[in-house]
């Protein structure tokens, strides 16, 4: 079968000959005042397939591909105190470990008790009303006045967190969880890094969870709630060429992975 499309003026006439494999015949009045163009294309040919597909979405009224692009964000690898940070979300990774208490309920974990004494006791006391326990996937948000960040996250890692896959986990939940809160600024930090043997490391796996966590697939969806991020600081693992190297090449690789899901 062959389609034959014909642009007159702003005009479409679409004009089909099934008696015809790999010709066609068609008759045409002419007019000087019509200005004709011809696209003509085998039905069973790649291209003609993607155009009766293309006109027949236009019929039924279907949602067209968006551009699937990765998403814009800057990086960052920073050594500052948790408790000066300043922007929307505040993710810190913990372990079970992390979550341990003294005889007056508060954190033994250097930087969970530094949180908790700025938030005067008040994210100790959010982490016991929900249960948190620190267990792998679990996570809690809350809103506390008395630190530069507008929100503060737990995610857990589980019993520990030594692994490329937990790290990128980390950043994956945190990237949800910025998304859902319509944050711009993200920083992200673990509660134990001493004991951390590659930290350029950790950090290029966290911030390939996050570009991977924050990107959605919205070629199929007539609204997408797009993701507000636009800075994501990573804390705690040291800074310098070699981290700055790492975050870069997790950008790529992940930009990549990311085009890959469109084909």
């Amino acid at each position: 079968m062959v389609a034959i499309v014909v642009s007159l003026a702003s005009t479409h006439i679409a004009v089909t000959s099934p008696s015809y494999s790999s010709s066609f015949l068609t008759k045409l009045r002419y007019s000087p005042s019509l200005r004709l163009s011809f696209a003509v294309t085998p039905l069973c040919s790649r291209r003609g397939k993607l155009m009766a597909h293309t006109l027949a979405r236009a019929t039924l009224g279907l949602t067209f591909p968006s551009g699937l692009d990765a998403p814009k964000i800057s990086f960052a690898a920073k050594d500052i105190d948790v408790t000066e940070w300043k922007g929307d979300l505040l993710a810190v990774g913990v372990t079970e470990k992390d979550l341990a208490k003294d005889e007056n309920s508060k954190f033994q974990n250097s930087i969970l008790k530094n949180l908790d004494s700025r938030l005067g006791g008040l994210l100790a006391e959010a982490s016991s009303e929900e249960d948190f326990t620190g267990k792998s996937g679990q996570s809690t948000v809350v809103r506390l006045p008395g630190l530069g960040s507008k929100r503060i996250g737990l995610f857990g890692l589980g019993q520990s967190a030594s692994s490329t896959a937990a790290f990128r986990g980390l950043g994956e939940a945190a990237a949800t969880a910025a998304k859902a809160t319509q944050a711009s600024d993200l920083a992200i930090v673990l509660a134990s890094s001493e004991e951390l043997s590659a930290k350029s490391n950790t950090a290029s796996a966290i911030a390939s969870g996050t570009l991977l966590g924050i990107y959605e697939d919205s070629r199929y969806k007539s609204e997408s709630k797009k993701s507000a991020l636009k800075s994501v600081d990573i804390l705690g693992v040291g800074t310098g060429p070699e981290v700055e190297k790492k975050l870069r090449y997790a950008e790529d690789v992940t930009s990549g992975i990311i085009f890959g899901k469109k084909n």
